[in-house]
């Protein structure tokens, strides 16, 4: 019988850590794809200034 508990607590707190970390690793990845995008924007930026302006 504390066997089939200890595995129960087992599975559980794997779930619980999985969960967590999973939350971790999504919120670094959202972060890092936005300073993607903000360090690409300036570069947008003076492409569409180059294609709007007249020579």
């Amino acid at each position: 019988m504390r066997a089939i508990i200890d595995i129960f607590l087992a599975i559980i707190f794997s779930v619980v850590v999985g969960t967590s970390g999973a939350k971790v690793i999504s919120a670094t990845i959202k972060k890092e794809a936005l300073v993607k995008v903000q360090h690409g924007l300036s570069s947008l930026e003076n492409f569409t200034k180059k294609m709007t302006t007249k020579d």
